[in-house]
């Protein structure tokens, strides 16, 4: 009988822990798909894909959310002549994937991981025949990708992702490739408002016997980023590049959008500046001890970044640059004035919209909403700047900032102007001053390659060269600069509208009107 009621009692027991399991399953559940959601709300955000399609099944113990996307051809469209022939189609395919979502107190049960959590992820990419035989060639059997999402409880998560490395190699054609891997892992909190990121590629190479080939390794990216008070993401990022080196045999045209460009991959909206077209010509670039480092802060309402950028060495055919250090600083920022500056470009629409008018509309923007950045005291500074050239050493130190700024000193340019605190010393080659105004007088005089009746080169560059000697002679007879071992340097100081260069004053307009205040007026006088 006493046995009877032991069995009850455990059958009791283990029915209730069943009924127990079962609705925390189902509330996993629940909250998972909250979670999964705003995840999925996140790439349908990023311009470069547009979705296709998009559900969510959700059962008792487990869910399935499938989604299609689409590459946005608008964006990628201006660099897919820079493409291979055989990716290019790859462009126009569906990119099909399967969520299969484990939901419970342990979701992981089932592969015996007793890790507790709101629900397991993986994810399985639908590929078609061919483009599924093409990654076999190299993968092997191995999943060309495996992406891994543990939701926790407190509705964060871990988030990896791993590509398998392979050996390549087409005998007839001559192309090697070597690719060891991928990995990314993201510590996200609930909200993806906090996230920790670290992503390591060993190394890659690839050789084609009859283009060139590149060659990376050592690359790694860390990042731990938290919102401010102000909204303004705060932390700090890292990337380290070990090696890379490049050769190219042939000419490449190339035509690329570069306002288009940086959208597409940090989503910051820069306007219609500098878009370069012209060709790669047969080099040999390598690049060693590439290291970024950015450190945002907020101390009460503003925002202090600091970034630094160097490396070891860049080479480019048989000139050698390097060391180069960089370390600049931008401080008292106004962190409302950044969000509301960002919300607001990021509502204007730049596909297919007219340059001008698209550069109407950010001045347009930055003017009505960007004020406060400059009535703060925002100060930029360049705490080192130092590279070796092979014609010499190149080296900086300055800052510029605002002081005291008022709204409405934006209307009189000459009280604008006075607002400005700036100092600067520059050390450079004079062979690097050369190599500028050449450039420049080659393209100032070279209007049309096409034309039949074109200018002598080397008169121009002769003619540049005159012209330099004779405005640097003259500086270095009135004391602004000092020229010594083939170098030139000066220093420069703005404050309170008076000029000092190489620490002798520079008269301004302003001041040989004789009317600081009002030189309109003292025009009129005239």
């Amino acid at each position: 009988m006493l046995r009877k009621q032991h069995l009850i009692v455990a059958g009791a027991s283990l029915a209730g822990l069943f009924v127990l399991y079962g609705g925390a399953s189902y509330w996993a559940g629940v909250e998972a798909e909250k979670t999964l959601q705003q995840q999925h709300q996140m790439l349908a955000d990023l311009p470069l894909f547009k979705v296709k399609s998009h559900t969510y099944q959700r059962g008792w113990f487990s869910s399935t959310e499938t989604t299609e996307l689409t590459f946005n051809r608008r964006l990628i469209g201006p660099y897919e002549n820079m493409l291979p022939d055989n990716v290019k189609p790859l462009l126009g395919a569906t990119i099909r994937y399967t969520q299969h979502v484990q939901h419970g107190p342990f979701p992981g049960i089932g592969h015996f991981d007793l890790r507790p959590g709101r629900a397991l992820v993986t994810t399985q990419f639908i590929m078609s025949d061919a483009t599924h035989q093409t990654l076999k060639r190299f993968f092997g059997d191995a999943e060309p990708i495996t992406v891994t999402n543990r939701l926790g409880f407190g509705g964060g998560g871990e988030l990896q992702v791993q590509v398998p490395p392979f050996d390549y190699e087409e005998t007839l054609s001559g192309v090697k490739m070597k690719w060891q891997g991928f990995k990314l892992n993201v510590d996200y909190n609930a909200g993806f408002k906090e996230y920790k990121t670290e992503a390591l590629s060993p190394g890659f190479m690839l050789a084609a016997a009859t283009k060139g080939g590149v060659t990376f390794n050592g690359v790694r990216y860390i990042s731990d980023v938290r919102p401010g008070n102000t909204g303004v993401k705060l932390g700090t990022s890292e990337l380290t590049v070990g090696d890379v080196a490049l050769t190219w045999k042939d000419s490449i045209p190339y035509s690329i959008k570069l306002n288009e460009l940086i959208y597409l991959l940090t989503r910051m909206r820069v306007g219609e500046f500098v878009n370069p077209s012209g060709e790669f010509k047969p080099s040999n670039v390598t690049l060693k001890g590439l290291r970024y480092q950015i450190v945002t802060s907020e101390q009460d309402e503003f925002i202090n970044s600091r970034g630094k950028l160097d490396f070891d060495k860049f080479g480019y055919n048989d000139r050698i640059y390097g060391p180069m250090r960089l370390d600049i600083s931008a401080s008292h920022l106004h962190g409302p004035t950044l969000i509301k500056l960002d919300q607001e470009l990021s509502k204007i629409p730049f596909e297919g919209v007219d340059p001008a008018v698209l550069r109407k509309q950010y001045i347009d923007t930055v003017k009505r909403y960007g004020v406060p950045l400059l009535t703060n005291n925002p100060k930029l500074t360049v705490n080192d700047f130092y590279l070796k050239m092979p014609t010499g050493e190149a080296t900086l130190t300055g800052q510029l900032g605002l002081e005291g700024l008022k709204e409405a000193d934006l209307n009189d340019p000459v009280t604008f102007i006075k607002r400005f605190d700036a100092e600067a010393k520059v050390n450079l080659p004079r062979q690097t001053l050369e190599d500028l105004v050449v450039a420049q007088a080659r393209n100032l005089f070279t209007v049309d390659a096409s034309a039949e009746d074109q200018p002598d080169v080397g008169e121009i560059d002769s003619l540049a060269k005159s012209l330099l000697d004779s405005q640097l002679s003259e500086w270095s007879n009135q004391g602004f600069i000092k020229m010594a071992g083939g170098q030139v340097s000066t220093e420069m100081s703005f404050k309170k509208g008076e000029l000092d260069i190489n620490k002798k004053k520079v008269p301004l307009p302003w001041e040989e009107s004789g009317d600081l205040e009002n030189p309109a007026a003292a025009s009129a006088a005239k």
